[in-house]
């Protein structure tokens, strides 16, 4: 009885081994095929655009300020005044930002493997609030400010499909490469007018930026209040971030989305004092 119980249990043994062998085959060519799939859509990003994140509009006053300190002679023991200079940044976000977007997809395929493209045309606006003399309170008389300036994170600049120009209070400005902001990366940006310190001043701007990218489009919500509306011809969105949109629609033609925040939810006013006072800006990334 033991004998035949034996070879019962050693023959189901044997027949599980050979079973796991094919499957074994199949897994094997399953994550063969993933492996060049992910190596395909690396490469026709890589010779187009990766995915794309748009951080900003964030406007930026470098400054530099005469710290006077004093000090007492230790052999003399007179009292003096040393003057050093500080250098340092302002950082203003939007007290309202609002993104419509609207992208259309391209499939492109290498083969049998495909990768989606989106063409996402953005109309960015809002206004900035610019306190009296900064907000500064104390020996503003101390402060030499350079030329203010607006900054705009884009993760990928080779998805820019547009020439992009500022709208502000009337002006137009023409945007230039870079962001000269490090937590922002790569971008664009743009010199502002003089601004009257005097008084607060109110900067209503807008502008278009037609954008290309592959796999995700995100977007980091930079004012005290901010609203992202988004639609496309893509049937099957799949929604991600720290922020969940509080609207949505999803059919056979494509999708409509819609995000709304505010300063109590995010921690963008902290870490930006953090960014001006004490340069600890990684929280950012």
């Amino acid at each position: 009885m033991n004998r035949n119980l034996t070879f019962k249990l050693g023959a189901i043994g044997l027949l599980i081994l050979l079973l796991l062998i094919p499957l074994l085959m199949i897994s094997g060519l399953i994550s063969e095929r993933q492996s060049l799939r992910d190596g395909v859509l690396e490469d026709i990003a890589r010779s187009s655009s990766t995915q794309q994140q748009i951080s900003g509009p964030v406007m930026v006053v470098d400054y530099r300020k005469t710290v006077r300190t004093w000090k007492t002679d230790d052999k003399t023991k007179k009292r003096y005044q040393e003057t050093s200079e500080q250098q340092g940044r302002l950082f203003f976000l939007p007290e309202y930002f609002e993104l419509d977007s609207k992208a259309q997809t391209e499939l492109r395929a290498r083969g049998i493997y495909e990768a989606r493209l989106f063409h996402a045309d953005n109309h960015l606006s809002g206004h900035f609030v610019v306190p009296e003399q900064y907000g500064i309170k104390e020996d503003f008389a101390d402060y030499q400010f350079d030329q203010p300036f607006l900054a705009v994170g884009i993760s990928d600049i080779r998805g820019i499909e547009n020439a992009l120009q500022l709208q502000l209070n009337g002006q137009t400005l023409d945007f230039a490469p870079g962001t000269f902001v490090s937590w922002l990366d790569e971008g664009v940006h743009v010199l502002l007018p003089p601004l009257d310190l005097k008084k607060s001043t109110r900067l209503d701007f807008a502008f278009d930026l037609r954008l290309q990218g592959t796999g995700q489009l995100q977007v980091l919500p930079v004012g005290k209040t901010s609203k992202v509306l988004l639609t496309a011809n893509w049937p099957h969105p799949s929604f991600v971030g720290n922020y969940l949109p509080v609207q949505r629609e999803v059919t056979e033609q494509g999708f409509s989305a819609l995000w709304q925040t505010s300063f109590f939810s995010t921690n963008l006013e902290q870490a930006m004092e953090r960014c001006a006072y004490s340069s600890q800006c990684q929280d950012f990334n």
